[in-house]
């Protein structure tokens, strides 16, 4: 089951889906809580994603992932730029609340180009920090990698995915471009 908890997102992608989105929007916990529910209820959901814009910006996230456990959600799946998870205590209580599966957002293979593609400024070096932690970690999550293939990075796919490996990282899903944003 997929639930939004934001579209507050502190990168701004070249090619992100939600570019006309508000990007300052948390939705309230109480509400997040609501959906969660409902795919168990309705759907019978035994997976859900936290996603946003970026969930972890969310000011209840961790509340978030318990919630989502209590309710009986055998893993919770969060989508994410990595920006939070460099910040060891954010990840330890993320994954001490039952966050079983981080897909993290990686779209080139340097600095320069990832952080070109995000408008992020040192998002590629928080977000390897990050995955990094988590893949060593050995109560940690399931790590996976998503990358959006445009223009830009196509011809680095094979240093993409060298570099995921060279991390510990085998699973990825290369995402094809949606020709409404910037």
């Amino acid at each position: 089951h997929w639930v939004r908890a934001v579209t507050a997102c502190n990168s701004r992608c070249l090619f992100c889906l939600d570019m006309d989105t508000p990007r300052n929007v948390f939705l309230p916990f109480e509400e997040v809580v609501a959906e969660l529910q409902r795919g168990r209820d309705e759907l019978d959901a035994d997976k859900v994603i936290i996603s946003g814009g970026e969930a972890a910006l969310h000011p209840r996230f961790i509340d978030l992932i318990l919630e989502a456990k209590k309710m009986g959600y055998d893993r919770v799946q969060t989508v994410t730029n990595g920006w939070k998870y460099a910040d060891r205590d954010f990840y330890i209580r993320s994954r001490n609340a039952g966050l079983g599966e981080i897909t993290f957002s990686l779209h080139g293979h340097t600095p320069k180009l990832h952080d070109h593609l995000t408008q992020h400024p040192n998002s590629f070096k928080r977000l390897i920090k990050g995955m990094v932690r988590a893949v060593r970690d050995p109560r940690g999550p399931i790590v996976n990698v998503d990358v959006v293939i445009n223009k830009q990075n196509v011809a680095y796919l094979d240093k993409i995915v060298e570099l995921c490996a060279s991390l510990g990282v085998y699973e990825f899903d290369l995402l094809h471009i949606i020709p409404q944003s910037e």
